[in-house]
């Protein structure tokens, strides 16, 4: 039953952000909505910023089964523009960039991870942070202009970095500085 409520709250919390910014919703709002009562929401949450994490989490975690897990968080951000524009535009913006570079760099580390089994764990460790900080400035600017450029243009751009990724990676696991 935990799971169920937990799960009705984030589906809340993301249904109404489709219509406002995170900043103007309040406890009393989703638990109105949600059909529950505030003790059952402080039960389950501290506060609407943990409310947030966790629902980001959640969603962020899907992104990260099966297939290429940056493209499937570049769909589910274009999908749900006005959700992320409304995090992004609030004042729990630092705790949705955190947690969005640290699902970019966990998707940036499998790759590498891939792409050469043989790199040291501070080389991996290094390439990754590096290669995130790219990326999320990037993607951190494509979701500021409103997530417009469909996710399969945009990827195709991020890919076109590969081939330093690539280089990096190859003299990584020969020994030199990347």
């Amino acid at each position: 039953m935990a799971s169920f409520t937990r799960r009705a709250l984030q589906q809340t919390l993301l249904t109404l952000l489709e219509t406002m910014s995170l900043d103007k919703i309040t406890v009393k709002g989703i638990v109105d909505t949600c059909g529950i009562s505030r003790n059952t929401f402080y039960y389950h949450y501290e506060d609407i910023p943990s409310l947030l994490a966790d629902t980001l989490e959640t969603e962020f975690a899907k992104t990260a089964q099966s297939g290429d897990p940056l493209s499937r968080l570049l769909t589910l951000v274009a999908e749900h523009r006005r959700v992320f524009a409304h995090i992004d535009g609030s004042q729990s913006r630092e705790l949705f960039r955190k947690r969005l570079r640290q699902a970019m760099e966990a998707s940036l580390r499998e790759e590498l991870a891939q792409r050469s089994p043989s790199l040291s764990p501070a080389a991996l460790d290094t390439l990754a942070i590096f290669f995130t900080g790219g990326y999320g400035a990037l993607f951190i600017r494509w979701l500021e202009q409103g997530a417009q450029e469909p996710p399969a243009e945009f990827l195709a751009r991020l890919n076109a970095v590969l081939p330093l990724v690539d280089e990096a990676v190859r003299r990584a696991s020969l020994g030199k500085q990347p």
